[in-house]
């Protein structure tokens, strides 16, 4: 087993743990908790790189923008939280691995949408969640915006970005092979 890929693996668990509790309780990820976790998934790697380890600094800058750059575009536009986009960015950072964010995002989007599924039940607002998915479909395609009330059930993302992580973590420190492998060089 690898050490580097071991304690990175060890500090991305910490951080997503961590991510995934505050989420669920408080409906944020804090920047006290986001910013640390990158700036250390950088000097992680600089310092890992230069001991000999098989990535670096570039990888660890690599996976951070693979996780900022799409998840900020999203936060940008309203579509999810800023401290999910930073975590994103954090989860890259500290794997060095466009890989594991990609794994992160698949992962966590099919957590993120069972939790809906979930949420819509036990909220008792699944016809109504259909309708307003219809109407929404509808009202694209005749270019009008459509009037939709916020309700405010949300997912915590952070959770679901914490299984997927974790599960994407885990993948990477196995040695499995992901469908998105063969895009590596």
């Amino acid at each position: 087993m690898n050490t580097p890929h071991l304690i990175a693996f060890s500090l991305l668990t910490v951080i997503l743990i961590t991510a995934a509790v505050t989420d669920w309780r408080y409906g944020k990820i804090y920047n006290w908790l986001t910013l640390p976790a990158v700036l250390l998934g950088f000097v992680f790697w600089l310092t890992a790189g230069l001991l000999g380890a098989d990535r670096g600094i570039g990888a660890s800058l690599f996976g951070f923008a693979a996780g900022l750059i799409p998840f900020g575009f999203l936060a940008l536009r309203g579509w999810l939280g800023g401290g999910d986009a930073k975590l994103m960015a954090a989860v890259g950072a500290i794997s060095a691995s466009w890989e594991v964010v990609l794994s992160t995002a698949f992962y966590g989007m099919i957590v993120a949408m069972a939790m809906a599924v979930v949420l819509m039940i036990h909220h008792g607002v699944v016809k109504q969640t259909l309708h307003r998915i219809l109407g929404a479909v509808l009202s694209t395609a005749a270019r009008v915006k459509p009037d939709l009330e916020n309700e405010n059930h949300t997912v915590a993302f952070g959770a679901a970005v914490a299984v997927g992580g974790l599960l994407a973590g885990a993948e990477q420190l196995l040695g499995l092979v992901t469908p998105w492998a063969a895009l590596s060089p």
